[in-house]
């Protein structure tokens, strides 16, 4: 008898295991990823934007992503005759609208030649596309996915909160630049620090260029100090901090970890004096 029970609840444990997976298998979302139709973007823009919407469809909870993107960049939507029955098919169509702004358009195919839904979003920049955080674009997908409409169209609201989650969202980390410095370390919330390697520390502030949103400023918005200036002589370095305007940097995304540009600074005249001046410097995300 006693065998007989334990029988019994070793069955059922089985039993209880098969039908959790059997609904968890059902409740999967499987998706054929195609990847980004954007021909107005250079190749490295456009790898950037591809793997970027490939990795917020694989993070999303009970989806089951497969890749079907190929080597060669996207000029127009994949043919839908190749599309598979079973899965959901998913990719985004990226277009330039007037001077700087861009239309990114999520398309959703359920089947062959079956129903499209999709969802358009305006953004002021490309870079808006590149760095909107990770649980709006995620919940954007997840919406798209499950609505029941055919076509939703979200205009973006071109506000300073944005631009600085943006910022954050992309560039937050620990970074590596230039002889003098130890590292710079960007913070959520647009606002950061730079170590020196005399052990100076500068606190920064990084935002995106009201006139030209391409390019990326990180901000002195300390005050100034002789030790944020290491390459003058000491001397000269205590002499012009007192009246020096806030170093900046301007800088365009490389790839996801490079930032490449200029640095406004003061420089040495070679008269035990200085002035300001512009230097090309390079940043690197630590990995």
């Amino acid at each position: 008898m006693e065998k007989t029970l334990r029988v019994l609840k070793t069955l059922s444990i089985i039993l209880i295991f098969s039908l959790t997976a059997a609904l968890n298998a059902q409740n999967v979302i499987k998706i054929d990823y195609y990847g980004v139709v954007a021909s107005e973007v250079d190749q490295n823009m456009y790898k950037m934007t591809s793997d970027l919407y490939y990795t917020q469809l694989c993070e999303i909870p009970s989806f089951s992503v497969t890749d079907k993107r190929s080597d060669a960049q996207l000029t127009a939507p994949p043919a839908e005759s190749a599309f598979s029955s079973n899965n959901l098919s998913f990719y985004a169509v990226i277009e330039k609208k007037g001077e700087s702004k861009w239309i990114s358009t999520l398309f959703v195919i359920k089947g062959v030649n079956q129903s499209k839904k999709s969802q358009s979003k305006e953004y002021d920049s490309y870079y808006k596309i590149l760095t909107e955080p990770k649980a709006v674009l995620q919940d954007s997908i997840k919406k798209l996915i499950t609505s029941e409409k055919t076509e939703i169209v979200v205009k973006s609201e071109n506000t300073a909160a944005e631009t600085s989650a943006s910022s954050t969202e992309m560039l937050s980390g620990t970074w590596d630049g230039e002889e003098v410095i130890d590292k710079i370390v960007i913070m959520r919330g647009g606002r950061g620090f730079v170590v020196f390697k005399n052990g100076a520390s500068m606190n920064v502030v990084v935002k995106f260029d009201e006139l030209d949103s391409s390019k990326i400023l990180v901000i002195q918005s300390a005050k100034s100090n002789a030790s944020f200036f290491p390459e003058l002589p000491r001397q000269v370095a205590l002499k012009e901090a007192v009246n020096a305007s806030p170093i900046q940097w301007t800088f365009s995304l490389k790839d996801n970890n490079t930032l490449s540009g200029t640095k406004k600074t003061l420089l040495s005249d070679g008269d035990e004096n200085a002035k300001e001046g512009t230097v090309t410097v390079t940043w690197k995300r630590r990995s």
